[in-house]
Order: C-alpha cells, then structure tokens, then sequence
C-alpha cells in the first residue's frame, strides 16, 4: 500500500506557510488521502482553509483531526485545484516517456505556476517542486512568447526530453485546462498565455478572444485581455486574477473551483446546477448579493453564445479579507451547433439543463431575482450579444468563412427577444 507524504504550504501576505500534512494513498482497487492541519498554522489569525467544504479549518486549540477523503475520491477537492489537467498532464506523460504519471506525482511536480496559494514540499522549511524526471527546470526562469510558441509545436510532435519540453513543463505543467498553455510576464505582470493545437480546425484563440471581449461588452466581470502573433502562430492571453500585484512582486490570491465549493466529484458531471453554486455563494460569498446577479448574467451569457463547457472547473472562487467571492469570468467558447436544441452541463432552472432563455428566467428565484428583473436583465443581455458579437468577431481577425461557422452559436441572442416578448 505505497503512501507519498507531503507539506502543504499556503502563500499567505508575508509568504508561504506550512499548513498541514497531506498523504496520499493508492491501493488496488482505490487511492484516498487523509490530511491534518498543524497547530501553529490554526493559531494564525490569517489562516485560511486549503479546502472550504471537505477540510474545514477545525477551532485552535481542539483536538487534532485527520481528514480522509469521501469513498471515491483520491484527493481532496481544494487540493486538487492546484493540480493540472489535460495540458500540464500530457507533458508530465512525455517527460517520463510515455508512463502514466500518478497523482502524487503530478501534484509534487507541478511548480509555482499553478492556481491559487497552495504549494508543497518535502519539509516544513519552504515548498520545493519534485519531478521525476530529473532536473525539473529549463535555463532561465522566465521564457519569452517566441520560445514558449516555438515549444508548443515543437512539443506536440516530438517525444523527447528536450529544452523545450523543459520550457514548458516549468511554465506550463502547473495549469489547468486541456488546451496548450503557458505562464508568462507582460511588464512585471502574470499572464497566461494560450496557444492553438495542432489538430485545431478553427483559429480558437481568436475566437476565445472575441468571446470575452463580448464578455465585458456585456458587462460581466472579465480580466485583461491580450492578443499577439508570434512565429506565425495566434496567442490569446488572458491577465492571472489569483495574482496580486505588490512591491515585492506577485502575491498569490487562494483559489477554489465550483466543484471544490460544492464538495462535488468530478464524475458528477450534469448532476448540479447555477442553483448549486448560488447556494454556495450564500453559504460561503463575502458578497453574495452582487455574485449572485454575476453568475445569472453568466449563466444567460453562456445560454446565449452557445458556451456548452460550462462545467464546474470553469467556474472559480477567490478568498479574500471578508470570505470566498467569485472570480472572474474565463474558459468561455462557443461551440456551433447543427441542431436547435441546446443543453448546458449545469442545470439551469426548472427544465433541467435546457439551454433556453425561459428555463433561465423560469429558475431565477435561486439567484433572488424576481421573474420581471430577471426577465429586463436577459434582454439586454439578448440586445448586447445580438449587437456585438459580430464586431467582436470581426475585431479578433476572424473572416467570413468563421462567421458563418460560428452564426449558428448567436442564433438565440439573434431572435430571443422576438421568443420573450411573443
């Protein structure tokens, strides 16, 4: 029964911190974890929990408790956010020529890239990244655009342990999401940077770019944006919201996604819904008044552009002074579609996952809105998507052939409100 012991540490205002014990477990038929918070660490008065549902910071000075994981969970949630999926996956693989990294591995090898505040190491001293394939880091410890865009391509071809599978397991193995990325610096600040896959068939990072710019035409809560061509390839940048800027540099912002605040599993995929996280956001929000109306204007917006990726990952929270407080908008892609009927991954209101402007509004008691506000606020959300999603498209660079392609995603935002006012 192998067992990988690690410090948990939280980047706190004056640094990072060990907050606790984490040991991970793989069995036969199912791997667990169990996780202590340490003493001194309960007795800071800037203590925050790794984990807001699953560990709960227990009252200083009680008895000492050991979490273990729920029956099917090899981890805990809030400790598998600061874990990478798809991308950060795929380059751990080829780094250990093709063996399937474990869990363990892919936490402790993941570097002070990842999202949020937690970080680990071998000792209560200070974290340390452990890879097992060696010397983790390339030369140097910030890469530029046309050596990340240059170790993308190349990367996704070659099955070597090379200075740029290196490059981009330093600034890129720590993220999550599925697509190619990489951390970068624009003037001092923390960036992502997103590039296209090889096997893309449409230019994805304009069309994520012309999607949040529409976004904040809307007036939802997006961060800053950015796009440049380097080496004949398209980047979209998006500025880091879990980073805050100081005099010393970046201080890390704690971080928990949707599923981590619903304590839900990863297979529970279609079983929750914008109702779940509104009372989230009231249970744990520091504003949950003015969160709710930004997560009901998102959840219209995605409804509106066809946005079917809308599962619990790509919704995320951020701690701050006051409590949990929702994070601003990322991930969102629209998708074309041959049919008429939609569906969200989340459920939307009464009709279940129905991706429609009347289930919307129909399930808007969960977000305290009224049927006639809830009703005024998707109109003009139909009204800005309607008017503004073409000139988005047309700004990101993309041509005709694209728009047409895309047009079936802006069907409802084109004739919704002829559907509400009939």
């Amino acid at each position: 029964m192998p067992s990988v012991s690690t410090i948990v540490f939280m980047h706190l205002p004056a640094g990072p911190v060990p907050c606790g014990r984490l040991t991970m477990t793989s069995e036969p038929r199912a791997s667990f974890a169990t996780f202590a918070y340490g003493r001194r660490y309960l007795e800071r008065a800037d203590r925050v929990a790794v984990d807001p549902v699953q560990l709960p910071l227990p009252e200083p000075g009680g008895e000492d408790i050991v979490f273990r994981t729920e029956e099917g969970f090899s981890n805990f949630n809030g400790i598998r956010d600061a874990a990478p999926d798809g991308w950060g996956r795929y380059l751990m693989y080829k780094a250990l020529d093709d063996r399937e990294p474990s869990e363990a591995e892919i936490l402790l090898a993941s570097g002070d890239y990842r999202v949020g505040a937690l970080a680990f190491g071998p000792t209560p001293e200070s974290p340390g990244r452990l890879t097992p394939w060696g010397e983790g880091a390339a030369p140097g410890e910030h890469f530029t655009l046309e050596e990340l865009a240059a170790a993308v391509e190349e990367v996704q071809s070659v099955d070597e342990l090379d200075d740029n599978l290196r490059r981009l397991l330093t600034a890129g193995s720590s993220l999550g999401g599925a697509r190619p990325k990489a951390a970068t610096d624009v003037l001092g600040q923390p960036w992502i940077a997103k590039f296209p896959a090889n096997d893309d068939i449409y230019p994805i990072c304009r069309i994520e770019l012309a999607t949040m710019r529409l976004a904040k035409h809307c007036g939802l809560d997006v961060p800053n944006l950015d796009f440049r061509e380097v080496l004949g390839r398209d980047i979209y940048m998006i500025e880091r919201f879990d980073r805050i800027s100081t005099a010393d540099g970046a201080r890390r912002q704690p971080f928990a996604s949707g599923l981590t605040i619903l304590g839900a599993h990863e297979s529970d995929v279609g079983r929750h819904s914008y109702a779940d996280l509104a009372d989230a956001i009231r249970r744990h929000g520091a504003d949950p008044r003015k969160d709710l109306v930004e997560l009901y204007r998102r959840m219209v917006f995605n409804i509106l552009v066809t946005n079917d990726d809308d599962h619990l990952r790509n919704h995320g929270f951020l701690w701050t002074a006051q409590g949990w407080r929702l994070s601003p908008l990322y991930d969102v892609v629209p998708k074309p579609q041959v049919g008429l009927e939609r569906t969200l991954v989340l459920g939307v209101g009464p009709r279940g996952r129905a991706a429609t402007l009347e289930n919307a509004i129909a399930g808007a008691g969960a977000f305290g809105f009224t049927i006639e506000d809830a009703r005024r606020d998707a109109l003009a959300l139909v009204d800005s998507v309607r008017e503004g999603w073409m000139k988005q498209f047309r700004g990101a660079g993309l041509g005709d052939a694209e728009i047409r392609r895309f047009a079936t995603c802006f069907r409802l935002a084109d004739h919704g409100r002829d559907l509400l006012e009939a």
